[in-house]
């Protein structure tokens, strides 16, 4: 968190910056006292805190950042030029860390620059946010997917910026890896229940595993079959986290 307000203190253009916090005991809320920044405390889980932040902003245009990224000292003059021709922003994304497999996430995240179903806007005009109806407060994965496909049935003029926010992933290991996407798995089901047609292809293993493998293998033969593996162990408990979510809500 510390990283990613300091970034936003550093910006070349001034911007309001609101800390929705989940009552985190990180120090979170000291951060936000120490930078100034206004800090709103609630239990509310992501999408309905990015509402949250959404429904106090007093700005024209918002943008939507986690705790670990890093944004670039020009990002928001460049999205605040950006707005004014321009109703959403794409902004690309780079993943750092430490280890083996934060470099197969860095690999992974850079294939998804430019690719029509796996990008999603982050930067929005306030008011057309507002009119499409913020986050899908149900959903806590697809989320970025869902207001995406929102964006495009709506035909919103969308934009795209050149400076790269930084996606600080740390120390990544395969069992953090299964525990975060098994959690992801859990709720997925809504937004594949809700955009059936685009989610076929975003979750597709031919799509997602076997052609970015071998794009990659050219270059660095132990990259990819390392992608190979996280993403085959993503998707693996992505779908266990479905299937056992399902199972709870049947018999509860």
């Amino acid at each position: 968190m510390g990283r990613c307000l300091r970034s936003l203190r550093d910006q070349t253009s001034h911007c309001d910056v609101i800390v929705v916090d989940r009552f985190s005991n990180d120090g979170t809320a000291e951060l936000a006292k120490d930078f100034g920044v206004e800090l709103i405390r609630s239990g509310a889980r992501r999408s309905e805190a990015r509402n949250i932040g959404l429904k106090h902003a007093r700005s024209d245009g918002v943008l939507f950042l986690d705790s670990d990224m890093i944004a670039p000292p020009s990002l928001i003059q460049e999205c605040e030029n950006g707005l004014v021709k321009h109703e959403a922003l794409f902004i690309p994304e780079e993943s750092i860390g430490t280890g083996f497999w934060a470099k197969c996430k860095a690999v992974e995240r850079r294939l998804y620059v430019g690719d029509a179903i796996m990008e999603a806007a982050r930067c929005f005009r306030r008011n057309t946010l507002v009119g499409l109806g913020g986050y899908n407060p149900e959903l806590e994965a697809g989320e970025d997917w869902d207001l995406q496909n929102r964006v495009e049935v709506h035909h919103l003029n969308l934009g795209r910026v050149s400076p790269t926010i930084l996606h600080d992933e740390g120390q990544l290991s395969l069992s953090s890896i299964t525990r975060k996407k098994y959690s992801y798995g859990k709720s997925f089901a809504k937004y594949v229940h809700d955009n059936m047609t685009v989610s076929i292809g975003q979750i597709n293993p031919l799509r997602r595993i076997i052609v970015p493998g071998l794009r990659i293998l050219p270059y660095s033969p132990k990259l990819a079959a390392g992608f190979t593996i996280m993403k085959s162990i993503e998707l693996t408990s992505a779908g266990l986290g479905h299937l056992i979510g399902n199972s709870k809500q049947e018999f509860s």
